[in-house]
């Protein structure tokens, strides 16, 4: 057993704390003592034993000898442990392994960095079977964020920490007008947030996006099958014990083809500055104002009212992203919600495009359309599902380039999705 504890702890190492702790070292026969290692006297020097936060565990063999007469060796390092002699029995230290010159440099800075809070909450918080109590930020309300104020969980706040969300939607074929065929949209959104309190009053959120759309025609024009976007969503929150909170953002966007190199086309650039008053526990009321960088510069209010009448309804009459929730219940540690959302949406990529009789040439494309979607979704805390069927109308495509314009015919929308 000894053998199997000095082996493992060898290979998978140890902490600089002591070894064997109030109980006494198995002794060796002087046969099995290791020859090539003279046994420490007392007042031999033992500097070369001094632990660190880099300690692994040192083979052990020892003779049941006075203290300081015992020999602890690693072969691989060549190094020498402290044997102390107590009323309880000896006591081994781990051996830095570090000390040892053929123990890189590079080593040790890489299980520092696995050793950084930061890092080391990062992994946590982003693996979703790490056994992880997240926090949440009670004075903050985003008014168009995903949490809800109500349920058996009570009022939720704003999210701190490393949070990620996926989604992905299908909105089938229909018929373009304005050009020939029909088009079939697949879409997936996720993204990975960081939420922090730089100081009392002042929350910082830097949110990671990925989305990809995946166009199936129209076959009067050549669009590529796959357009990405790569951003970064700055924001700076505002809030204090009052009624007040708000937020300013910056949005920059790489919104591009692999079938062209990156111009213009392939940049958006979104700010928006929002601010919400809480008249009482029941009323919030929210004025602000976007600007999306698209084929035109569109500004975008954001405004509207946040009611909250009991434990059960949240009604967010909003532009341009509104949502009614009931809360059905709470089943098997979970919170259950039906929802209804309406939402406006506008979306600008880089495309290449090729005119009948001429060369492709990179373009932008814009993309606007209404949303009327129900939904059913179950909180779990930290784990957020749902799932979403609805009507998507008043469709309309948009070039910057010379490339006509065209309408869409209505579809249907269906998603799923999930937040940890």
């Amino acid at each position: 057993m000894l053998t199997t504890l000095l082996v493992a702890a060898t290979l998978f190492g140890t902490d600089p704390s002591i070894v064997f702790s109030q109980e006494r070292v198995p002794s060796f026969p002087p046969s099995m003592a290791f020859s090539d290692q003279s046994p420490l006297t007392p007042g031999t020097s033992a500097q070369s034993a001094a632990t660190g936060s880099d300690s692994r565990l040192i083979l052990v063999g020892c003779q049941s000898l006075p203290a300081g007469q015992c020999c602890v060796t690693d072969p691989r390092a060549m190094s020498i442990g402290v044997c102390d002699q107590t009323s309880a029995g000896m006591l081994v230290r781990g051996q830095n392994v570090s000390d040892d010159p053929r123990y890189s440099q590079t080593s040790r800075l890489n299980e520092s960095i696995w050793e950084d809070p930061y890092i080391k909450q990062l992994l946590d918080e982003l693996n979703p079977f790490a056994p992880l109590q997240f926090q949440n930020l009670m004075n903050y309300y985003d008014p168009f964020g995903i949490q809800m104020g109500t349920g058996t969980f009570g009022q939720q706040g704003y999210r701190l920490g490393w949070s990620t969300y996926n989604e992905i939607s299908v909105l089938p074929a229909t018929q373009a007008f304005g050009t020939a065929g029909n088009m079939k949209v697949t879409q997936w959104n996720s993204n990975a947030r960081y939420s922090t309190v730089l100081q009392p009053g002042v929350l910082f959120n830097g949110t990671f996006w990925f989305d990809a759309r995946w166009w199936d025609g129209p076959s009067g024009v050549a669009l590529p099958g796959q357009v990405d976007q790569f951003s970064t969503d700055l924001e700076l929150g505002f809030f204090d014990q009052g009624p007040w909170s708000g937020q300013i953002a910056f949005h920059p966007q790489i919104v591009e083809t692999y079938e062209a190199k990156l111009d213009r086309n392939a940049f958006n650039f979104d700010g928006r500055a929002v601010a919400t008053y809480k008249a009482s526990p029941q009323w919030s009321f929210v004025g602000g104002v976007a600007v999306w960088d698209r084929v035109n510069t569109l500004i975008i209010p954001h405004v509207g009212a946040v009611w909250t009448p009991n434990n059960r309804w949240e009604v967010r009459a909003l532009f341009p992203k509104s949502r009614v929730s009931y809360f059905l219940g709470n089943w098997r540690n979970a919170d259950f919600w039906a929802y209804g959302q309406y939402e406006y949406t506008a979306e600008a990529w880089q495309s290449i495009i090729s005119p009948p009789s001429m060369a492709a040439t990179s373009d932008r494309i814009q993309i606007t359309d209404q949303r009327l979607t129900a939904g059913l979704r179950w909180d779990k805390g930290r784990y957020i599902y749902f799932t979403e069927a609805g009507y998507v109308f008043d469709r309309h495509v948009k070039f910057a380039g010379a490339a006509p314009s065209y309408d869409l015919g209505n579809t249907a929308i269906i998603s799923v999705g999930f937040r940890y």
